[in-house]
């Protein structure tokens, strides 16, 4: 018999974990999207588990990188001219978020909740099979200056001190890892705990059939308005329909800000739009995740190629994609993999949901008991995602957590 019936609004890997916790806890569950499972960033993203990254975004040092980068148009970080004074509070914000106190508190936040993150999934890779869509070969960080390499050197030691192993590697050993990597190099490290998946969407759409199998309903339709009631809410769709409701989870990614703001919370939500091509006979052979911290992309090989992609623009979610990232991504990849061909490659431009601390909000709704968040992972929606569903069911059982929420409320702003 059923414990309750609990709506999720998304279809993202955030909105299906959820799903797969709440099944296993005996919920009925339906999913709610516009479009279907994994139609949005959780299709183009870099296909990591990247646990080990426990530094927010937001960070004491950053402006002085950031002031470089948005002097290149093209560069890793840029802002739309029409979206300038539409971003400009999420960076006041984000400037207030970047103070050592703020810092160390959410690097706190991260670790906790990214320590938690690994097993989530082990859990939900068994559960729906997807246990062989998985690789942990690691990932290797590359610098091609020796001040950029430097400056590495603290974060590393501070991964090491949550207990993250880290193994830094010279040039010639790094050649060895990958022998297609040019000269350019000149060291880094590798992360061995890094996991990465074949293909996101994939793995996407093997949990999604499996959801169904487990009796989860999957329904097409964009929810307009959220009408709480005294027991749950009804959702009012575009297409006129309505359903009433008994437990809400909004895990809908960078469209989650709207529909929170219909209930009283004015969370500050924005886009990081992120660009990718994925080339499926790339002409060199990379053989684990690739990161290029100092250049702002990451190299990540999967089952349909190499994905090449990364940076951060901040633009909304209504203008229109500016292809010539992507070119420019291509352009400083071919310095490090001089060989690297683009013939036939797909290209991708995606919005991660974003907020100024870089920790998600997963949280009951203020002032509505079984209305639930779940959004706002930014650059770790893959990472986050099992333990995030894990959290949510643990609030709506009313157990207990599974590591502190308080940190990820939704009226800490």
């Amino acid at each position: 018999m059923s414990k309750g019936h609990v709506h999720i609004i998304g279809a993202g890997v955030v909105g299906l974990a959820t799903a797969a916790s709440l099944v296993q806890r005996g919920y009925a569950v339906t999913i709610v999207d516009r479009e279907g499972p994994a139609a949005g960033a959780s299709q183009g993203n870099a296909a990591a588990i990247a646990w080990t990254d426990v530094a927010p975004m937001a960070s004491p040092g950053l402006w002085k990188q950031a002031i470089k980068w948005l002097a290149d148009p093209l560069g890793p970080l840029s802002i739309r001219p029409a979206y300038a004074l539409a971003i400009l509070p999420w960076m006041l914000r984000f400037l207030a978020a970047s103070s050592r106190k703020r810092v160390a508190r959410s690097t706190e936040a991260l670790v906790e909740l990214n320590g938690a993150a690994l097993p989530a999934w082990e859990n939900l890779w068994r559960a729906s099979g997807t246990h062989n869509q998985v690789r942990r070969d690691g990932c290797l960080e590359l610098f091609d200056t020796d001040a950029s390499l430097s400056d590495a050197r603290s974060g590393w030691a501070e991964q090491r001190g949550y207990g993250i192993e880290v193994e830094e590697l010279t040039a010639a050993r790094l050649r060895e890892l990958e022998p297609d990597l040019s000269e350019r190099v000149v060291g880094g490290a590798l992360v061995p705990g890094w996991i990465q998946v074949d293909e996101p969407k994939q793995l996407c759409l093997t949990i999604a059939s499996w959801l169904e199998s487990q009796g989860v309903h999957f329904e097409t339709g964009e929810v307009a308005q959220i009408l709480p009631r005294e027991n749950g809410c009804e959702l009012l769709l575009k297409d006129g329909s309505r359903t009433d409701v008994e437990c809400l989870v909004i895990a809908c990614g960078a469209w989650s800000r709207a529909l929170a703001g219909q209930l009283g919370d004015r969370i500050p939500l924005d886009t990081e739009r992120g660009y990718n091509i994925t080339v499926p006979e790339p002409g060199v052979s990379v053989k684990r995740m690739i990161m290029l911290p100092g250049h702002g992309f990451v190299m990540s090989p999967l089952s349909t190629g190499l994905r090449v992609g990364g940076a951060v623009e901040f633009g909304g979610l209504s203008l229109p994609a500016n292809w010539k990232r992507v070119d420019a991504m291509v352009a400083k990849a071919r310095l490090f993999y001089p060989g690297l061909k683009t013939e036939g490659g797909k290209r991708w431009m995606g919005f991660r949901p974003s907020l100024p601390d870089s920790l998600p909000v997963i949280s009951p709704a203020s002032g509505h008991a079984n209305i639930f968040y779940a959004f706002g992972h930014a650059h770790h929606g893959l990472t986050q995602s099992a333990v995030t569903g894990e959290l949510i069911a643990d609030m709506i059982d009313g157990t207990g957590p599974l590591i502190d929420p308080a940190p990820f409320r939704a009226d800490r702003f």
